[in-house]
């Protein structure tokens, strides 16, 4: 690696199967907690919709459906219902895990050395280091949008935005 990819300020490590079990139950945990507090967030939002179109839902089970006993009714058919949806993802969830326990599916991006990225871009070893070490660069392309030359500018990165939101002629592409 050069010494600008390898800068701390450019690293993302992302290995979660290194974190504890505990991690990994924690962070679960959190997650989960967030995202209630984030749906209760919206609860407001959506009884106030759900008023605007008419939806009266308090009324019709308190008084239509026959008060207290109405409401019991539909609790226990809807304790039923999540059980059977909790009992499906849980049969499902288990079902994956033993067809895919112990096999990782992912496979790691394979290690490409300068030659080969060289090799890719159609330049010599000397333009990439000059791409690495330029924090902005100019690049020279043909026709076909193969890099001719690079050359680094030396520009601040402030310097190449406002360069960036001035009015520029249209560019001519020959075809």
């Amino acid at each position: 690696m050069t010494e600008m990819a390898s800068a701390p300020e450019n690293l993302h490590i992302n290995v979660p199967e290194m974190l504890s079990r505990r991690r990994r139950l924690s962070d679960a945990f959190v997650t989960g907690l967030m995202w209630l507090v984030y749906t209760y967030l919206w609860a407001p939002l959506v009884s106030l919709v759900a008023w605007i179109l008419g939806f009266e839902f308090a009324y019709d089970v308190m008084i239509r459906s026959g008060g207290i006993q109405g409401l019991k009714r539909v609790l226990v058919w809807y304790g039923i219902m999540l059980g059977c949806i909790i009992a499906v993802v849980t049969c499902w969830s288990l079902v994956n895990r033993m067809r895919f326990s112990g096999h990782e599916r992912r496979k790691r991006a394979a290690i490409v050395d300068d030659q080969a990225l060289a090799g890719a871009f159609g330049i010599e070893i000397s333009g990439l280091h000059k791409l690495r070490k330029s924090r902005v660069a100019r690049l020279s392309l043909d026709a076909d949008g193969n890099i001719q030359h690079i050359s680094p500018t030396g520009l601040s990165h402030r310097r190449v935005q406002s360069e960036a939101s001035q009015p520029r002629k249209p560019i001519k592409i020959a075809g």
